[in-house]
């Protein structure tokens, strides 16, 4: 026997030996077991990196962690696409699925600081009969012309308040993410600047 045929038999043997412990059949020849092994390597897990779609489950907290949100099934474009806050992609950049991170976000690199200007209160008679409820979200255009979301906050004596910030602007938050799932993304994705979400799994 070789040099290279006495050094897998220790390790044949005992992988053997203990396969027959476990499965063994009967034979004409008496108890005997067979089994084929296949040997390679570890598979290479994708890490979260530029040009990967990435889905997550998330948890939003307020600094009194009072939870504000819950998703499981956020997907975004990694790698400077605007689907995610830069600190929050730099946190995930190169974890894989199943790890989780935590990433605090002050107004400014979060949901932006409260701006009083945003606000704008206007006779009932200004709106639509269908915006006439709190809690509605309407759409504007401000003196750029650049698209702006509303949501009608209050109606009392006649007028309608509404606040063009984000729900949690001026808040300092905390996100606690787990990565769901990672793929590479598409052509058409990476044309587009945005994941896609697909019609079966993910």
């Amino acid at each position: 026997m070789d040099t290279q045929a006495k050094a897998w038999t220790p390790l044949f043997l005992k992988v053997y030996t203990s396969v027959y412990r476990l499965h063994p059949f009967k034979h004409s020849g008496g108890e005997m077991t067979e089994q084929i092994f296949h040997f390679g390597r570890k598979p290479k897990y994708i890490k979260v990196g530029k040009d990967k779609a990435i889905q997550l489950k998330y948890a939003l907290f307020d600094d009194d962690e009072h939870i504000l949100e819950y998703r499981d099934d956020l997907i975004y474009l990694h790698g400077g696409y605007g689907g995610a806050f830069p600190k929050v992609e730099k946190s995930l950049e190169g974890l894989t699925v199943g790890m989780k991170c935590e990433v605090i976000l002050m107004p400014h690199e979060g949901f932006g600081e409260y701006d009083p200007g945003l606000v704008f209160t206007e006779p009932v008679d200004y709106f639509p009969l269908e915006a006439q409820q709190i809690g509605t979200r309407l759409s504007g255009e401000d003196s750029e012309g650049q698209i702006v979301k509303f949501i009608v906050k209050k109606i009392e004596d006649g007028m309608i308040t509404i606040d063009g910030n984000h729900p949690y602007a001026g808040k300092t938050v905390k996100f606690v993410f787990e990565v769901a799932d990672i793929r590479a993304a598409t052509p058409k994705e990476l044309e587009m600047g945005y994941a896609i979400r697909k019609s079966v799994g993910y």
